[in-house]
């Protein structure tokens, strides 16, 4: 439950605190003496949206913050630990604007999204505008307010979950479908192609092979020229080879060794010199006695090497990038004639994705059907007992069109009313006038409060229209839910805040350049005040107090 809201520079508020207790609480004061903005405030630092016209005028920024009493709250308590945002059990709130309209919040302490307010909004807080009434005429909302009580909302995700598969699978197959017929032809081209290279063995080894050896074909001449000419040079012209002036060297400084020392590494160095050059010899003859100027080779050569520039001019290619592009295309084509395989996977997936939602719709249908009519009987009798004694709901719960389904289910969900006598129950929007419609609300929200989680019910002016002995009964309706949870009640009936634990009274003092909003929490001579200022008006006579002191004594019983 909330144990404290405290609000700085929002709107019109200067600087406010509160504190809340357990039970019923209700908020009193002058109409526009700034009520709601509680809740604006409270809705603020649970994560809804803000904006720069909120902070108050001079100011550089507002802020909100929030303490909750979490020891009998296991669903938040659980989610502050997953979040790693737990604090030695506390839940503390805070949410910052600034003139620009950049807003920050904080969890016990820590930075965070406001996603996470509204998971601990979820988890803590339902608030019930001055307009839910509205909303009630949407189908969506009739059909909400039957899952909550219904208890479908596992079953609701798991089926979102499905949904969602199923819908990308569908997509991806009409993907297939769109694309089968360029498939088809970008297969047959890639079927000609692949065919065409695989007869020039496109091995990468292969090509540059072949490359290297058509240069060399190619200047065969040249290259056995320069082969003889180092072979004459370096060992067979009569004077002046190499070998013969480095062997000569070699002899004559062998000679003089035993004198002069430092020739030992010079006669190694030549020693060495003489065997490469012997390596030298050996592989230009070599080279010279396995190389041929074969014309008819050539030709060959240049042939297939033309084939291969043929080839790659044709796919827009350089010649060496031909075995790459080769296997490129291999890969594609063996890609698309796993496509009809492809296709046969996605539609088993989609059947069983199918089934798997159409057994949760079934079951989600069942436990809607299961909880409609206790309900609408329920909410019958609370509609009843709100001077609407013909009033009658009834929850009807039909198949979609054509065996449709979606995220929520295969039904259509529908709230029909009957108002008054004689008349047919017909939708809620169109029967029943805007006082019933808000006492219908009403009589919803406290039947299905039972069925929420949330330790804390704030009702805004949620009573507009009632006035009387319905009042009375509207007000017995919030003490008796404030038994077992926390009840925030915004009102102008006496009724109703005659019926909270605790009164809190709001005021608004006009200066001559500001307005000031304070609260403040009554006492029992202070809310006998209130509750004889709510009955009689401006002007308070004894006898309005004593009606009020009888109300607050009435309602401790």
């Amino acid at each position: 439950m909330i144990t404290a809201l405290s609000i700085r520079n929002l709107a019109v508020v200067e600087d406010i605190e509160v504190s809340f207790e357990k039970g019923m609480t209700s908020l009193t004061g002058e109409t526009g003496a700034g009520k709601s903005m509680l809740v604006d405030a409270l809705s603020l630092v649970l994560g809804d949206r803000a904006d720069s016209k909120m902070v108050r005028q001079g100011s550089e920024r507002a802020e909100i913050a929030a303490s909750f009493d979490i020891k009998k709250n296991s669903a938040l308590q659980q989610w502050l630990l997953d979040e790693e945002l737990d604090d030695d059990g506390q839940c503390e709130l805070r949410r910052t604007i600034n003139k620009e309209g950049r807003s920050r919040a904080y969890i016990n302490g820590r930075a965070v999204q406001l996603a996470q307010l509204r998971e601990i909004s979820i988890r803590s807080i339902d608030i019930h505008g001055q307009h839910a009434h509205q909303s009630l005429i949407r189908s969506e909302t009739q059909r909400e307010l039957l899952d909550t009580v219904a208890g479908t909302q596992s079953l609701l995700d798991e089926l979102a979950t499905h949904y969602q598969q199923l819908k990308a699978t569908e997509k991806a197959l009409d993907t297939i479908k769109q694309q089968s017929q360029d498939q088809t032809a970008r297969h047959d081209l890639l079927d000609y192609q692949v065919t065409e290279l695989q007869a020039l063995n496109l091995s990468q080894d292969y090509v540059e092979q072949l490359i290297q050896e058509h240069q060399q074909r190619n200047n065969a001449s040249q290259l056995i020229e320069a082969a003889q000419s180092a072979q004459h040079q370096l060992f067979e012209q009569e004077q002046g080879a190499a070998y013969s002036l480095i062997s000569q060297s070699l002899t004559e400084i062998t000679l003089h060794q035993d004198i002069e020392p430092q020739f030992t590494n010079l006669i190694e160095t030549l020693n060495s010199t003489v065997i490469q050059l012997d390596e030298v010899s050996n592989e230009l003859r070599h080279y010279l006695d396995t190389t041929d100027n074969d014309p008819q080779r050539l030709q060959q050569i240049e042939v297939e090497v033309a084939t291969l520039h043929d080839q790659a001019r044709k796919h827009h290619i350089e010649i060496e990038q031909l075995p790459a592009h080769f296997e490129q295309l291999q890969q594609e084509l063996t890609s698309l004639a796993n496509i009809e395989v492809h296709t046969e996977e996605l539609q088993q997936q989609q059947t069983q994705q199918m089934s798997a939602c159409r057994d949760l719709c079934n079951k989600i249908t069942k436990k809607r059907q299961q909880t409609a009519a206790p309900l609408a009987k329920k909410i019958s009798h609370s509609i009843q007992e709100l001077a609407m004694p013909s009033g009658q709901v009834e929850f009807i719960v039909s198949p979609m069109a054509n065996d449709n389904f979606n995220e929520t289910g295969a039904d259509n969900i529908q709230l029909l009313v009957t108002a008054n006598p004689g008349q047919p129950a017909g939708e809620l929007g169109k029967v029943a006038s805007g006082g019933e419609l808000a006492r219908i609300s009403l009589a919803i929200q406290v039947v299905t409060a039972s069925s929420r989680s949330v330790p804390t019910l704030v009702f805004d002016e949620v009573d507009v229209g009632i006035g009387g002995g319905i009042a009375e009964i509207v007000g017995n309706h919030l003490r008796k839910l404030a038994e077992n949870r926390q009840v925030i009640c915004i009102t102008h009936l006496p009724q109703v805040a005659a019926q909270a634990h605790q009164q809190l009274q709001v005021s608004k003092t006009n200066l001559k350049d500001s307005t000031h909003i304070d609260i403040t929490a009554l006492d029992k001579k202070q809310r006998i005040e209130e509750i004889a200022r709510m009955l009689g008006g401006v002007t308070l006579t004894e006898k309005t107090r004593l009606h009020a002191e009888e109300m607050l004594d009435k309602s401790a019983c």
